[in-house]
């Protein structure tokens, strides 16, 4: 299985106040990446309790989905974006007890473009 890891990260998640509703963004730009190809978009840090997730995308190609993964747990299955869409899905409550990776993997197709991801959490702490 081939992984890509993105730019984003390299960005730090915020994590501050207690309580405070937030949104990550993590993007990459695929260039013909096979169907399973792991995405690593964001590390997340420990404490933060993730809510939901937002996928945008221009489109990356006829038939292909993403799976939403943080670590091996998968928190959004078969978000279709082969055309240019945007999505919010909110996700049974995870709290994050260690340093966690966002991950995107590709499938049902050959994925090229751009989508971003973007983790909605509450800063809960540890």
């Amino acid at each position: 299985m081939a992984k890509v890891i993105a730019p984003s990260m390299k960005d730090t998640v915020y994590a501050g106040a207690a309580g405070n509703l937030s949104v990550a963004f993590g993007e990459v730009t695929l260039k013909a990446a096979a169907a399973g190809t792991e995405v690593h978009v964001l590390e997340l840090p420990i404490g933060l309790k993730i809510i939901g997730v937002r996928v945008a995308t221009a489109g990356l190609g006829a038939g292909v989905k993403v799976d939403i993964k943080l670590g091996d747990a998968v928190i959004a299955a078969d978000v279709d974006v082969a055309a240019a869409s945007s999505v919010v899905k909110p996700v049974q409550p995870v709290y994050l007890t260690e340093k966690t990776v966002l991950v995107a993997v590709t499938k049902g197709g050959v994925a090229t473009g751009t989508v971003a991801v973007m983790p909605e959490y509450v800063s809960v702490g540890y």
